[in-house]
């Protein structure tokens, strides 16, 4: 059985036998009374106390929600929306960012990095083998660099606080100002190359070792390097932003520690199922026993924590439940190229309710990847097929119920298969789950992966002016999906990211440390498709339809999201963000 899943277990069972006081509510507690507790004095609930610190980083979002509250990142991103706008990853996007707060994605974990602060004090104290303190203290300081990589990405810079403060302090004390964003990004760095040297080789599925490390590294530093290569300016005194000049530090170390991943031989890219691309990539992320994954999210229901993504996802054709709920927009459909490597966007001229689309020409002779992303009219799914047409002509009749010809082709797709943008997130999911129900499935959620590693690694190197290590690690990439090699540039890195790291939090992210947001974003009005069926030629026209029924606001302000009026009012010392 994985550690991960026995430390679940155990936390389960120390919360049903009482013991959750001391553990659960260490906020209450003042240090000196933690540190003398009997947690200190037991492996047991030392790895009890770990899994909490864990099981409170949200991940990713809506892991063990019910669908309406999954790809909040997706949305803010303009890769995807939910069925019904009451969801707030469709809601949520298309609000307004201001002084009362960042909303769903905020993200202020103060009390687990008081928690992980107590933790290290407390078992520096402890008795145990110095190995086994050295280690969980480490595997504790990565888990706390990853709660402020969280938040420098949101703020820019925020209170670094390393020790726990004491409560009987008085509030002036208590009251602690911004550190600045690049004192987070080099602590988040520094941190990291302190505990590698301790953290293990390996470690089970969902636990923290040295590669995990790396990982976070790379994509910390590449960030920091992002907002000094993009941007270079600073404001309020230097609390947000950092110099052009640094730029290329913060790309170097991303590279090292990407370059320590790969030639570490651990890792390679996920290729079972080398003659077909599109399986190959589907399977990527359903079968766990795979060379790609560094870090995961452990899931297994039968310890009480399974997710919704298929119960989601599944078309409504082959629902029990939920269905049809993740609608990718046209503007990610677009970004996929086709099967030559020449560009996938539709042709507008030819998207107006006349021109008729052979299927298999439009969609099915796709990149790869594209038949492992997204549903699409026709699409196979557990030995049927996916459709998304809201009526049927034959001959001079228009139909919209029934079925037709030996086949029974459906008159008009599933209902909720016809609205929205005309697609469904394929991603992910496991074919093999019929009809499963919330919180169900058991499909680890990958973190970490080989394949953004190299990702990474290519725009470091691009940047640092290593444009054939770049180009070969992208086209690595690309060769793994079968799309043939292309000419390393800003653009082929970017789009790059955009098709291969699809629906894993990568997009919404990217564009604000790329500074396009603004560009990409503000007054998008997203779209979708809505096809027709004609029987007769055994095509579809198509016609454009609103994906959100109203345009995006990115501004300038909102590549650092606001503290909130309340969190300034309760800290007279931390100074918002600019334009709040």
């Amino acid at each position: 059985m994985k550690i991960h899943k026995i430390i679940l277990s155990i936390t389960v069972l120390l919360m049903l036998s009482g013991c959750e006081e001391r553990f659960f509510n260490l906020d209450k507690e003042p240090l000196n009374m933690i540190s003398g507790s009997a947690i200190f004095e037991d492996k047991i609930l030392v790895e009890a106390y770990i899994a909490q610190i864990y099981h409170a980083i949200p991940w990713h979002y809506g892991a063990l929600n019910t669908p309406a509250n999954m790809i909040l990142v997706e949305g803010m991103g303009a890769e995807a929306r939910c069925y019904a706008y009451w969801q707030t990853p469709a809601s949520f996007p298309l609000e307004v960012i201001d002084e009362n707060g960042s909303g769903a994605i905020d993200y202020w974990p103060y009390q687990n990095i008081r928690y992980a602060n107590e933790f290290i004090i407390g078992l520096q104290e402890s008795d145990f083998e110095q190995d086994y303190i050295d280690q969980r203290v480490a595997e504790t300081r990565f888990l706390r660099a990853y709660m402020y990589f969280q938040m420098v990405i949101r703020y820019g810079g925020v209170p670094l606080l390393t020790e726990p403060q004491d409560v009987t302090a008085s509030a002036d004390e208590l009251n602690v100002p911004r550190n600045s964003e690049k004192e987070i990004y080099d602590f988040i760095g520094s941190e990291i190359d302190a505990i590698i040297p301790i953290l293990p080789e390996d470690s089970d599925p969902g636990r923290v070792d040295k590669y995990t490390a790396y990982a976070l590294k790379s994509q910390a530093m590449m960030f920091a390097a992002s907002v000094a290569e993009f941007d270079g300016t600073q404001q309020l005194d230097g609390l947000l932003g950092i110099p052009s000049g640094e730029a290329d530090s913060y790309w170097q170390a991303s590279l090292d520690a990407s370059n320590a991943i790969i030639t570490s031989g651990k890792y390679s890219l996920y290729n079972k199922i080398p003659d077909d691309p599109a399986e190959n990539f589907q399977q990527l992320f359903v079968d766990e026993s795979n060379t790609e994954q560094i870090f995961v999210e452990v899931y297994d229901p039968a310890m009480g924590k399974g997710h919704s993504w298929n119960v989601g996802a599944v078309p409504f054709e082959f629902r029990q439940t939920w269905g049809s709920n993740f609608c990718p927009f046209l503007n990610l459909i677009n970004e996929f190229e086709y099967a030559d490597g020449t560009p996938g966007a539709l042709d507008p001229a030819l998207v107006d309710a006349v021109h008729l689309f052979d299927i298999d020409e439009v969609f099915r002779n796709r990149d790869p990847r594209f038949l492992a992303t997204f549903f699409f009219p026709e699409a196979d799914w557990q030995g049927g097929k996916v459709y998304f047409h809201k009526r049927t002509v034959v001959g001079t009749d228009t139909i919209t119920s029934g079925t037709l010809g030996d086949a029974g082709w459906p008159a008009k797709a599933a209902n909720r298969n016809t609205v929205n943008t005309g697609f469904l997130t394929r991603k992910r999911m496991d074919e093999g789950e019929i009809g499963p129900l919330r919180e169900t499935s058991d499909e680890d959620y990958m973190i970490y992966r080989y394949g953004e590693i190299l990702l990474n690694y290519a725009e470091a190197a691009f940047y640092l002016g290593q444009t054939g290590e770049a180009e070969q690690k992208l086209n690595m990439v690309r060769e793994r999906a079968g799309m043939p090699p292309v000419t390393i540039s800003e653009e082929a890195i970017r789009h790059e990211r955009t098709v291969e790291l699809a629906f894993e939090e990568n997009r919404y992210w990217d564009l604000r440390r790329w500074r396009i947001a603004h560009e990409v974003l503000d007054g998008l009005r997203t779209k979708g498709l809505e096809f027709t069926y004609y029987f007769d030629e055994d095509k579809y026209d198509f016609m454009y339809k609103n994906g959100d029924p109203s345009s995006r606001t990115f501004q300038q302000r909102h590549y650092y999201l606001p503290l909130g009026v309340t969190r300034v009012a309760d800290n007279p010392k931390l100074d918002e963000n600019p334009d709040y």
